[in-house]
């Protein structure tokens, strides 16, 4: 037997007993403080992250026009529905545009739209249309280069100095805008103007004028989160300059497959029309007919002041957006 006080204790290799046995395991509560290289190193990889998210989200961005519209082109161009479905480019007329501060715009739209800005019309509009078109094959954050006279074309307007001068003044009022795009629940929207940036030379050697526009690269989101509805290019122009309550029915009427009926006082609302309701009404039984006669419409009526129509459907126009798609590739 062991001497009593020895007992409890645990030799091995001869001097470990167990008081040194039972006595707590010590541990440090403090970290070693970390090297700046660490530190450094830590920040790089935090700033490489970040920059490979902004790359994503800059090519989701680019790619969406390319992406999620397959049908589009030349012909069968994109809009986004917030910016046809109301009075955002109206049907007035006038050559003196009126400044509109933090406008309302009137809208079927599920957005709600305020617009800080001059007076947008129908030729706004085709020129927009033009640009955007030009800008779906790059990453909207890239530039847009193109010659007064190809713009002036693509619109379909008389080759004259007056068309440059009118397309150069359309071209400033898209860029000196504030607009103002929301869900009805404010949970997502965009805020910017529809032209980030516009240069223009006189002309190149061949006596072209040159020019150059860029679009927020965040106007993207007017097309990932909302229907888009591709817009026959070619009925448009033949529509006319000049018709532009046909012009205007075509863009909205565009985004619904099967149209409820309307009255004649909400579309004289949603159009922004300054004539008189009796000389509104008149215009736009003209214009319907016109829309019947290039093939747009099958047929229409107004009965009680309440406008009826049927659309002459084709090839698919109205594209529900993919974008969903895209963020999980």
């Amino acid at each position: 037997m062991l001497p009593k006080e020895r007992r409890g204790q645990v030799r091995i290799d001869g001097e470990t007993d167990s008081a040194a046995d039972e006595a707590p395991i010590k541990r440090s509560s403090s970290r070693l403080p970390r090297s700046k290289s660490y530190e450094d190193a830590l920040d790089k990889v935090k700033a490489r992250s970040a920059d490979v998210a902004a790359r994503k989200a800059v090519d989701y961005e680019a790619r969406i026009l390319q992406d999620s519209f397959p049908f589009w082109d030349d012909d069968n161009r994109g809009v986004p529905n917030p910016l046809i479905r109301g009075g955002l480019f109206g049907v007035g007329t006038s050559a003196k545009r009126e400044f509109l501060p933090n406008m309302a715009v009137a809208s079927l739209s599920n957005y709600e739209i305020t617009y800080t800005g001059q007076d947008l019309q129908q030729d706004d509009l085709s020129v927009w249309m033009s640009l955007i078109n030009l800008a779906r094959k790059n990453p909207l954050s890239d530039k847009v280069r193109f010659t007064g006279y190809q713009l002036i074309r693509d619109l379909g307007w008389r080759m004259h100095s007056e068309s440059y001068r009118r397309a150069q003044e359309s071209i400033e009022r898209l860029k000196v805008t504030a607009i103002k795009i929301s869900t009805k629940d404010q949970a997502e929207g965009y805020a910017g103007s529809l032209i980030r940036e516009y240069a223009w030379a006189d002309s190149d050697e061949h006596g072209n004028t040159k020019w150059m526009v860029r679009f927020e690269p965040r106007v993207s989101v007017l097309f990932m989160s909302d229907t888009t509805t591709l817009l026959e290019w070619e009925t448009r122009k033949k529509i006319g300059n000049r018709a532009v309550v046909a012009q205007w029915l075509h863009a909205f009427y565009a985004t619904h497959r099967d149209p409820l009926p309307l009255s004649v006082q909400k579309l004289h609302e949603l159009c922004r029309s300054n004539a008189q309701v009796s000389t509104f009404r008149r215009n736009l039984r003209n214009a319907l007919d016109k829309l019947v006669e290039h093939g747009f419409l099958r047929s229409f009526q107004i009965v009680n002041d309440q406008v009826y129509l049927v659309r002459a459907h084709k090839a698919s126009l109205s594209v529900v957006n993919e974008a969903s798609k895209l963020g999980s590739k």
